[in-house]
């Protein structure tokens, strides 16, 4: 006689990136379904960024027969069933579970539209720290159409909260935390309802892509010459420049000038820089 386990789908945080979702100048959120879809099909986040349970949420998992599944667009939690949508084991509404970000590109800020500090971490969660202002804002919806901001990064003080938490081996180098607690602060970012059914809501972390002038050296004739307006970096794509109207000087009409790669990005005061040698 066989036995065989039922998972269902506790709740997913999809993980997007405009610098890989977008065509030139062309949205992702403005594409048609059929090209959304092809976008996805090249997209993983594994190119950017890793997300793994913390060893304290590995544990929390094990004992509550739910599993960590990673997927192309971020990551799955699925528990143990003793029906279609009750959880095997009860889930206790102040039940939390965390994630960490790591970078794995060395050009993720280059092209991401955010900034960074060495003493702070961006916070996607549905429950606010008492250490945050009312402004603290919650993890965005998979409908949502909202991009992560700068107001995602939290305080040095909830900084230094949440790396306490975690081992000395998990505390080097996280970029963000996903903090998720059975029972949000709002009832729309609940994971499981009042009758302790699952609601398996798809939270979303959407990474918006670098804007920068784009700056066209010629060291041999000692000449610079820069777009008037900052133009976006993207993967795919081209961005035709109009050399009579985007750049300041003005240049002949025939001419023609390339898109910048990432590599090479200076700031300087506010603004963000790529350089492009000719």
């Amino acid at each position: 006689m066989s036995y065989s386990s039922t998972y269902g789908l506790l709740f997913q945080v999809t993980l997007l990136h405009n610098y890989f979702l977008n065509n030139g100048e062309e949205t992702f959120a403005s594409m048609p379904d059929d090209k959304k879809e092809k976008m996805l099909q090249q997209f993983s986040t594994d190119a950017f960024i890793a997300v793994t349970p913390t060893l304290e949420t590995n544990t929390v998992l094990k004992n509550y027969k739910m599993v960590f599944k990673k997927t192309k667009t971020g990551f799955g939690v699925y528990i143990k069933l003793k029906d279609e949508s009750d959880p095997f084991i009860k889930v206790p509404a102040d039940l939390n579970l965390t994630f960490l970000i790591k970078i794995n590109d060395y050009q993720f800020e280059n092209y991401t539209n955010l900034d960074f500090a060495l003493t702070r971490v961006y916070l996607f969660s549905n429950v606010k720290p008492l250490t945050e202002p009312v402004s603290f804002k919650y993890l965005p919806k998979i409908n949502d159409n909202k991009l992560i901001s700068n107001a995602y990064l939290v305080s040095e003080k909830t900084t230094a909260d949440l790396i306490s938490t975690l081992q000395p081996s998990e505390q080097q180098n996280v970029f963000g935390v996903i903090s998720l607690t059975v029972k949000g602060d709002n009832s729309s970012e609940n994971i499981i309802d009042d009758s302790d059914k699952m609601l398996s809501p798809n939270f979303k972390i959407h990474f918006d892509n670098r804007k920068t002038l784009w700056k066209y050296i010629n060291r041999k004739a000692g000449t610079e010459i820069k777009t008037k307006t900052a133009k976006p970096l993207t993967r795919s794509g081209f961005i035709e420049i109009d050399p009579v109207n985007d750049l300041d000087p003005s240049q002949p009409a025939e001419s023609q000038y390339p898109n910048p790669s990432v590599k090479s990005i200076t700031k300087i005061n506010s603004d963000y820089y790529s350089e492009i040698f000719i």
